[in-house]
């Protein structure tokens, strides 16, 4: 696979988690009002509707190891690491308030934070353990360690796993089979909820070709993320009107 299918593949399981989470769950079954929820669960429709988003839920776990896996690929093969970190975090206050309309249905919710956070985090940890090349190792995993710290802080969507699987695809970037058994190590322990199901995507990864392809797909994620959360909310919204 190339950087862009690897992403397309991620775009596509994450489609799949947010039609379970946000169409499903928080709409179908509104989620966010314990009184409805537990009606919509005591019928066969809403059971059925359940293992439904079930189902997309436990596809989605797999899309965001192979984007953490490709935030650090990005960070190694950028020509500029600021301006890649400038342009994250301008999607992360972009994706914001769609974020909290789609999973919380407020404008703003300062309890939880969309993911953007967490790649901003880890790459200003890259940026940083990059600089720190020549210093022992546990400085390194110190710097790692306090971006984790900071992502649990700031309660970013998947903030401290998320922080140390990114920054161990980076910093075991020469030794391809530990980054792989690493990477399918902190993914399962991420999704033990959903019998470690995230360890697959490495599957998929051990096949990246390390090329990005011809297809030029450098802002689809940027464009993807908010818009796709936008139309969700829309969704139901409108269907609940």
């Amino acid at each position: 696979f190339s950087g862009n299918q690897l992403k397309m593949i991620a775009c596509f399981l994450m489609l799949c988690d947010s039609i379970g989470f946000m169409l499903i769950e928080n709409g179908v079954l509104y989620g966010l009002n314990p009184e409805y929820w537990s009606l919509a669960l005591a019928t066969e429709l809403g059971q059925r509707w359940y293992t439904l988003a079930r189902v997309l839920r436990f596809l989605g776990r797999m899309s965001f190891p192979i984007f953490a896996y490709l935030v650090a690929e990005g960070f190694i093969h950028t020509s500029n690491q600021r301006r890649y970190m400038i342009r994250m975090l301008l999607c992360a206050f972009i994706s914001e308030v769609p974020f909290d309309l789609a999973t919380r249905h407020v404008v703003f919710d300062p309890s939880y934070q969309n993911v953007c956070f967490t790649y901003v985090i880890a790459l200003a940890a890259l940026y940083f353990i990059r600089r720190a090349r020549r210093y022992p190792l546990p400085v390194r995993l110190l710097i790692m360690a306090l971006g984790a710290a900071l992502a649990f802080l700031l309660r970013s969507d998947l903030g401290p796993v998320g922080v140390v699987l990114i920054c161990l695809m980076y910093m075991l970037r020469n030794d391809r089979n530990a980054q792989l058994v690493t990477g399918a190590v902190v993914s399962a322990a991420e999704s033990l909820g959903y019998y470690c199901i995230s360890a697959l995507s490495f599957v998929l990864i051990r096949f990246y070709n390390g090329k990005r392809g011809s297809f030029p797909m450098k802002y689809f994620f940027y464009i993807f993320y908010p818009a796709h959360m936008l139309a969700f909310y829309a969704l139901v919204y409108f269907a609940n009107r």
